[in-house]
């Protein structure tokens, strides 16, 4: 009985086969429904992958356009899972790249005219995002990178004063960039020939930004022009605004290059305050003992030395302030600086004849052997070192 339904299933189907069959007429298979907007945007955002992995970019761009339209005509019906604006997120940044791409081979064969219609269409897209998986940083630094390009072709095909727009475009994403202020002030000095221009940019950028770097720049500029009475005015102003190691280093080398070594002085002495770092703190005191120096200030020298090694040894230091003393015959401080010196650099022949020397006035012979004979064999030293031995009993 169990089998009766099965059975009777199978005729039926049977019948209509052979219905069918006898009646000569054509079964009609249904047409599979047409793609979505969603399906095909997928195709083709994944035929845009496949041309950009190819280098072939206009493909891409294509491919790209294409499917951020079908996800546009997707999104009144999409579910949040779609992630429509995510995904026209995501081909809006493939577009402009390929753009970029597109633009740096054209850039490459000298199409500069070219490249920079393409890059710009690539920071018309880059400024139009609204991020929502990248960041605004991202989207930024994409645009300031993108502008240094486009300001590089321009200066390539001598469009200096495009260029100058795009480095001004570059420096409303990256404010104060020393680099990017130097280069417009080169553009403008050596390619365009506007000495006067190229210091009124930087006053005006400067003016407007207050920012140290730039009035460090402009007084470089003034003072490699020979101007240092107006480069030290905007020196003075820079280290106003910002009152930093940075600063205070480039203020102080001024005055060390114009010869006003008490004033450079004056300035180490601000960053010598201004730092806790050992190796700028050891630097600003060895440029101030030079400085000491060059004012025949033979005491402030070695006490600036003498500071410097606090922060960071160095055999040549150590070496120097043992000699100074040996010149003054104070055995003690020749013996600290020389062991200073050969601590620095154990191969320091120089320092063993100095401590060697030192020992043997203060009638330590045996630490005084010890040194000399380290060194007797030395070409420079070697015949003083055995001078001295000759001398111990």
């Amino acid at each position: 009985m169990k089998n009766i339904p099965y059975l009777l299933l199978t005729l039926v189907v049977l019948l209509l086969i052979t219905a069918a069959c006898s009646s000569n007429k054509t079964v009609e298979i249904p047409p599979p429904p047409p793609p979505s907007p969603l399906q095909l945007a997928h195709a083709y955002a994944d035929s845009g992958a496949t041309a950009f992995t190819a280098e072939d970019y206009l493909s891409a761009i294509k491919y790209f356009s294409q499917a951020r339209d079908y996800y546009t005509q997707a999104a009144p019906t999409a579910t949040p899972t779609d992630s429509i604006e995510v995904n026209i997120e995501r081909i809006d940044l493939n577009i402009a790249l390929s753009y970029v791409n597109q633009g740096n081979e054209d850039a490459s064969l000298g199409l500069y005219d070219d490249a920079l219609t393409t890059y710009e269409k690539a920071a018309n897209i880059y400024k139009s995002l609204k991020p929502i998986t990248i960041k605004p940083e991202e989207r930024d630094d994409y645009l300031s990178k993108l502008y240094r390009n486009m300001a590089i072709t321009a200066q390539n095909a001598k469009q200096y004063e495009r260029a100058l727009q795009y480095y001004d475009m570059v420096l409303t994403y990256e404010p104060g960039n020393e680099e990017i202020l130097n280069i417009k002030y080169h553009i403008l000095k050596d390619d365009i020939k506007d000495q006067v221009r190229a210091y009124q940019v930087l006053k005006d950028y400067a003016e407007a930004s207050q920012d140290y770097k730039a009035y460090l720049i402009l007084a470089a500029a003034y003072k490699d022009s020979g101007d240092n009475a107006t480069a030290e005015i905007y020196y003075l102003k820079a280290m106003e605004l910002g009152q930093n190691p940075d600063v205070y280093t480039r203020v102080a080398d001024f005055y060390r290059e114009t010869k006003n070594y008490t004033k450079s002085n004056e300035i180490l002495t601000k960053l010598i305050a201004s730092t806790t770092d050992k190796s700028t703190l050891a630097l600003a005191y060895r440029v101030m003992a030079d400085n000491y120096a060059k004012l025949g200030n033979t005491a402030k020298k070695i006490e600036a030395y003498d500071n410097s090694l606090k922060y960071e040894e160095s055999a040549e230091i150590a070496l120097l302030l043992a000699d100074h003393w040996n010149k003054q015959k104070n055995w003690d401080k020749v013996i600290t600086y020389a062991t200073k010196a050969i601590n620095a650099n154990p191969s320091n022949a120089a320092a063993y004849l100095l401590r060697g020397n030192a020992y043997y006035m203060k009638k330590n012979y045996t630490a005084a052997k010890a040194d000399l004979q380290r060194i007797q064999n030395d070409p420079t030293y070697g015949k003083s070192a055995t001078d001295i031995l000759k001398k111990i009993k």
